[in-house]
């Protein structure tokens, strides 16, 4: 039966309360507990309240409140940047510093990934003939000979064309076995600006943001920028913490499909990021999918994020977060009372003008949209809408159910609540 609290979190989902309830009803039968999404209700409205006193605010309005926020959010990156030694990624030693402090506060920092003498064969077979011309290239050899492998591999999906890597050279992914890969270290490497310029321009405008990573090799890079964007430390402090859990969490899936007949494909898959189609779930409440990306970006109103599902994405987020709250707790000062265990957490505040804006406390969306001037009214709030998903479960769960069910049916895009 719908209830208040039922309607206030679909309506945080954008999701319809009638198939919300019975999916929650569903759950309550599953797993015999009761009450959880009340009792979540009542801790999210408690630490709205917290946030609120930390803040020195009581009834605010939103323009109020996110005034208060992107303080905030300034001054723990300024914080974070002092305690690191002012680590400006604008060179390749600030950013290379500024990873390492990070990597410092990671226990798992190994894993199961592709070998390098594979990595090589691979690109024997199909030369990069887009990055060779813009190094001076002829012959591959030579190339292999003088430039960092995993340099280039950073490079492919910016340089080569699209086509080709997906139909050409990820193909040959399929024909990968569990021979191919090995136990090794989590590797990150800082981009020579200069000599990867083509990469940094395409990197840049096509993410935003200079870092990402290759899962199949267990990399994190990132390519320095020219200027200092504001609250940029925190930004890639918690990215760096983001990309280390997902390269390890994609190393469990490579370890967990090793055995399996058809783990190339599922290489394949989770390179690509495959997601799975709505009709997988068939409206049985029953059935949740499982969403590797945030789709939200790229169509707001793709109708699987109102479908129940769990997210990758907002688990490593989660991680991140809770590297800075190791930190907090390490470090008194810092100030980050009002992001302890927020990330699923929103409420409705009036505008000066009488409207009501849902306003969230994800950490990663407050920080991105300090980061890129956004006007309240168009603050993010997609991190926000997949934590809640995945805190849902988690509830009716665990954290390790979460991660276990990720692991073992990202390939098949879907799962049964039944059989968790």
């Amino acid at each position: 039966m719908r209830t208040t609290v039922t309607e206030f979190f679909a309506h945080q989902l954008s999701t319809d309360p009638d198939i919300f309830t019975r999916g929650i009803e569903q759950l309550e039968y599953v797993t015999d507990k009761k009450n959880v999404l009340e009792n979540l209700f009542e801790e999210n409205q408690e630490k709205v309240k917290n946030i609120l006193s930390h803040l020195k605010l009581t009834y605010p309005t939103v323009e109020e409140l996110y005034t208060e926020v992107e303080k905030n959010v300034q001054y723990l990156d300024n914080q974070i940047f002092e305690l690191l030694d002012k680590p400006v990624c604008t060179s390749n030693e600030g950013c290379a510093n500024l990873i390492s402090s990070v990597l410092a506060l990671h226990r798992d920092r190994a894993g199961f990934f592709l070998k390098r003498k594979v990595a090589e064969e691979l690109m024997r077979r199909n030369p990069p003939q887009n990055i060779m011309k813009e190094l001076g290239y002829n012959d591959v050899e030579e190339m292999l000979e003088r430039e960092e492998l995993f340099e280039i591999y950073a490079a492919l999906r910016f340089m080569e064309d699209r086509d080709w890597l997906n139909n050409t050279y990820i193909a040959e992914y399929r024909k990968l076995t569990k021979d191919d890969f090995e136990s090794r270290p989590i590797e990150i490497r800082v981009l020579e600006a200069k000599k990867w310029k083509r990469v940094t321009d395409a990197f840049l405008h096509k993410k935003l943001h200079p870092m990402s990573h290759l899962k199949e090799l267990g990399m994190i890079f990132v390519v320095p920028g020219e200027k200092m964007r504001d609250v940029l430390t925190l930004y890639l402090f918690g990215m760096t913490s983001h990309y280390l859990d997902e390269v390890n969490l994609y190393s469990n899936y490579f370890k967990y499909y090793s055995e399996d007949p058809s783990f190339g494909e599922k290489i394949v898959s989770a390179i690509r990021g495959d997601v799975p189609a709505i009709s997988l779930s068939k409206g049985d409440p029953n059935k949740w999918l499982v969403i590797q990306r945030y789709l939200f970006k790229e169509d707001p109103k793709d109708p699987r994020l109102a479908t129940p599902h769990i997210n990758p994405e907002a688990l490593y987020h989660r991680g991140s977060s809770h590297t800075l709250l190791k930190m907090a707790k390490i470090i008194p000062n810092l100030d980050y009372e009002i992001w302890k265990h927020s990330n699923y957490v929103a409420v409705w505040f009036p505008t000066k003008d009488g409207d009501q804006i849902l306003t969230n406390f994800n950490l990663m969306d407050n920080i991105m949209s300090v980061m890129n001037s956004l006007h309240y009214k168009d603050w993010y709030n997609y991190h926000f809408h997949e934590a809640l998903w995945n805190k849902i479960f988690m509830k009716f769960f665990s954290v390790e159910k979460l991660e276990t069910t990720v692991v073992k049916h990202l390939s098949d895009g879907w799962f049964d609540i039944r059989k968790v």
